[in-house]
């Protein structure tokens, strides 16, 4: 895999169950790996592409991750963390955290979950369900950025390798599950806790539900693994 968008193309839409939320039923790869894609014309349709970001609540909510591949998709990098810097096109998160945000004019507000009481807030569900179910054709070049943070930003190429590492070192298969128990805010929390996992089609665990988790991203133990560690 070169780019981040790999991990949800069409032909890695085998797994079922793939993402456990806090909802009810868990994201099928299926279903994943399109919401993903529409997610992305969502996206486009609202400014986000190369060099134009997106920000995510640090929420470990599926919503999030989709934000992350949307993103992706279309060669724009994100930031965790809400009130956003920098210049987004597009914010992501609950209610509780977009609605009253303050933005700049040319950026748009996005919750997922609650129906948004403000008019011009986009509500993530709702929009993204009209939307192309089709992966986007963009090119992404593996030297694009793909996460920014307060000290570095990281390129597709150095969060999918340092995911190989977690994988080759851990000795994940599609039979594993990952538990996601550290900020997303982290880099390595995202590299080990979601793009590790779905490089072999293990599944990602963002909340108590599940299978028992054979890795625990911020967990301690033979089982655990310190964020921190993953990414040089």
């Amino acid at each position: 895999m070169d780019v981040i968008g790999d991990l949800v193309a069409r032909e890695r839409r085998v797994k079922e169950p793939l993402v456990y939320g806090d909802g009810s039923q868990p994201y099928t790869a299926h279903k994943f790996c399109t919401d993903a894609w529409k997610t992305a014309s969502l996206f486009r349709y609202h400014g986000v592409g190369p060099e134009r970001a997106v920000a995510v609540a640090v929420d470990p909510a599926p919503q999030s991750l989709l934000s992350v591949f949307g993103a992706a998709l279309l060669g724009a990098p994100v930031r965790f963390g809400l009130p956003p810097e920098g210049d987004p096109r597009v914010v992501v998160g609950p209610a509780t955290e977009i609605e009253g945000l303050s933005v700049e004019p040319g950026t748009k507000r996005v919750i997922y979950g609650d129906e948004p009481s403000e008019p011009d807030v986009i509500h993530f569900e709702r929009d993204i369900w009209s939307e192309n179910p089709t992966m986007p054709p963009d090119t992404v070049a593996t030297d694009q950025s793909a996460l920014i943070t307060a000290n570095r930003t990281y390129t597709h190429e150095d969060l999918l390798t340092a995911a190989e590492r977690v994988v080759d070192q851990r000795a994940l298969t599609e039979d594993d599950a990952v538990a996601v128990r550290a900020s997303l805010a982290r880099p390595g929390t995202l590299v080990a806790g979601v793009f590790a996992p779905l490089q072999v089609g293990a599944s990602v665990l963002l909340a108590e539900n599940g299978p028992e988790p054979t890795l625990v991203v911020g967990g301690e133990g033979p089982s655990g693994l310190d964020p921190d560690d993953v990414l040089d």
